[in-house]
């Protein structure tokens, strides 16, 4: 990984908003919150995949939310494919921690030449740092601005 950026603040507080100003033209996923649900959004199609939900329409659930494991397997096929540029990833959490979710891409993209950009709750920031060894990224806290 060439360079590592980390949008943080608080649950909605708008660290996606922020990636999707600030990330245009960038490879990767974003979550899109809708009603009691999350859309993954392929960053540069604009493909969306429902991702999670509140009600048990999927077998997989993590705290609150039913997930589709389906919809993390096409994105991390997708993200191994990339081999170089911007990438940007929406959200990195506990689900990556315990190597669920994005975590397949995330191990993968520290051999290659990505400038990556990752939304991470405040609260996960340490523990997301620490997983994916994680080191001199630009921080940026949306809270503070």
């Amino acid at each position: 990984m060439k360079s590592c950026r980390i949008v943080t603040g608080g649950r909605g507080e708008g660290k996606t908003s922020y990636l999707l100003e600030h990330c245009k033209g960038a490879k990767g996923f974003l979550s899109i919150h809708r009603g009691d649900a999350y859309y993954l959004r392929d960053a540069e199609s604009g493909e969306e995949r429902l991702l999670m939900s509140d009600e048990p329409i999927f077998p997989d659930k993590f705290g609150m939310w039913y997930y589709d494991q389906n919809v993390f397997d096409w994105a991390n096929s997708e993200l191994l494919k990339i081999k170089s540029g911007d990438v940007v990833l929406d959200e990195v959490g506990r689900l990556e921690v315990l190597g669920g979710g994005f975590a397949p891409a995330l191990r993968a993209f520290h051999e290659r030449d990505i400038d990556l950009t990752i939304a991470v709750r405040r609260e996960f920031l340490s523990f997301v740092a620490d997983a994916f060894s994680i080191k001199d990224a630009e921080i940026v806290d949306i809270s503070k601005k």
